[in-house]
């Protein structure tokens, strides 16, 4: 006896989804924006859209400006903070301190922008350098330096500068350095403080 196989379609669920939009970042293929825009989402790792986690798989996407709940994040928060900010006596909102929005004579004076005037040092050449000096495998001597080029000073007259005074201080730093080892091995009858380190250490 034949027996009929029969197929069944899947049936489609009825119930209503919850919208659950979230704020994704990184992109690993281009797609579309589910407004019907026909713009599309870049494949990128910083790119932020828009996901609806509450619909059935493929998950559809937005570009944030264009999620359906574009705008209401951010300006429920502040009606929320405007609310708080009435219970609290003599609070005043930054806008109201700043005076956005009121006649320049009723503006806070102190909180104006000021003109902005270029640095002297502007347009002027400059040079910079540093210097490493390993004393031992746990320590070493740094000097490091940075200046304008003076009134009259050429390129090469500046990068010596900028040399000769990165060699002065790390000599000098070198020269304290000894001195430092010289002191500890006196402390220490005569042994090396780098011998005394490896002894302390481990094995």
């Amino acid at each position: 006896m034949q027996q009929s196989i029969q197929r069944q379609e899947p049936v489609q669920s009825t119930e209503p989804t919850t919208s659950r939009l979230r704020t994704v970042t990184g992109s690993r293929w281009p797609r579309k924006c589910a407004c019907g825009c026909g713009l599309q989402i870049p494949r990128d790792p910083e790119v932020r859209y828009v996901e609806d986690f509450g619909s059935a798989k493929p998950y559809p996407a937005y570009l944030r400006e264009h999620s359906p709940d574009y705008g209401t994040y951010g300006a429920s928060r502040g009606r929320k903070a405007e609310q708080n900010a009435e219970r609290v006596p003599g609070f005043r909102t930054g806008t109201e301190i700043l005076g956005v929005g009121a006649p320049p004579h009723e503006r806070d004076a102190a909180h104006e922008d000021a003109e902005t005037t270029a640095s002297p040092e502007a347009g002027r050449a400059w040079a910079s350098g540093q210097l490493v000096f390993n004393a031992g495998q746990f320590e070493s001597a740094r000097s490091g330096f940075a200046d304008y080029a003076r009134d009259g000073e050429t390129a090469a007259q500046l990068r010596a500068r900028v040399n000769r005074i990165l060699l002065e201080d790390l000599e000098q730093k070198v020269v304290a350095l000894r001195a430092l080892h010289a002191k500890l091995r006196d402390l220490d009858g005569g042994e090396s403080f780098g011998g005394v380190v490896a002894r302390s250490r481990p094995a």
